[in-house]
């Protein structure tokens, strides 16, 4: 592990682990670096994998949040980098992917996998708010809970959820949500910033996620120019690796063949 010194004075924690082209992992809501191991692993075989712990999160540090701010976090990691890497986002590390692209950090390269721009009529305005008041109250599992019911999981999945091994890892991080949160709100009544955008890019969704993926792919494609729009049969939010990594290792080759 080592670590970059973001523009505000924040510690960000990467690795790295293969050879190759480098392309840069972003995760997304209650993710550390470690979410990627095992697509790192197999696309180490062509590339430098680089995975990062966004700000507040695993071996990084913390400050005051603005996506401007966590766009520096990623420019920090492309300059240790050394050069422009290819670059995938999943969920809303997908939508802070695009936030980065532009505002110019480089890249060579960008695929996101259901960046979560709802349509505004599909919007719950009233998330960033109740999220912020319980971190700030210090009731991480509430606003754990607060989270997943927005992402749609029943009352009885909740509570499963709390019976896993991975819930203690999700509420130490859960003060994080509403930077996730604030990120995809940006995106859900316009994303004609998106047309500053000049790199390559493919989003993609899974077509088992609902309406929701594929509207917002098509919005996001839509407003870059050249972009590219693909479904992938089966898939819902929790992408299969086995489905992802082929796509992504042909899309980053310059050999992908999708279309809209």
């Amino acid at each position: 592990m080592k670590t970059v010194t973001s523009k505000d004075g924040t510690n960000i924690a990467y690795e790295s682990c293969g050879t190759g082209p480098a392309v840069l992992l972003v995760a997304g809501a209650f993710c550390d670096r470690g979410w990627f191991t095992s697509i790192a692993a197999e696309l180490a075989t062509d590339f430098t994998v680089y995975t990062y712990d966004r700000r507040g999160r695993g071996d990084s540090g913390d400050g005051e949040f603005s996506i401007e701010a966590e766009s520096d976090d990623m420019r920090a990691v492309v300059a240790a980098i050394g050069e422009a890497p290819l670059v995938y986002g999943l969920s809303s590390g997908g939508a802070l992917a695009l936030e980065a692209a532009s505002r110019g950090v480089p890249m060579k390269r960008l695929a996101v996998y259901e960046a979560p721009y709802m349509d505004e009529g599909h919007v719950d305005r009233t998330v960033l708010r109740d999220l912020r008041q319980l971190v700030d109250a210090g009731d991480m599992a509430g606003a754990a809970t607060r989270f997943l019911t927005l992402t749609g999981a029943s009352p009885e999945e909740i509570e499963l959820t709390k019976q896993r091994p991975e819930w203690k890892g999700m509420c130490a991080i859960a003060h994080t949500l509403p930077y996730d949160v604030a990120i995809c709100d940006h995106g859900t009544s316009s994303l004609d910033w998106l047309s500053s955008i000049t790199v390559t890019a493919l989003a993609m969704y899974g077509g088992a996620s609902g309406p929701w993926g594929q509207s917002a792919a098509e919005r996001i494609s839509g407003r870059i120019s050249g972009a590219k729009c693909l479904g992938i049969p089966g898939q819902g939010h929790g992408v299969d690796d086995n489905a992802i990594v082929p796509l992504l290792r042909d899309f980053f080759s310059g050999a992908s063949s999708t279309g809209r």
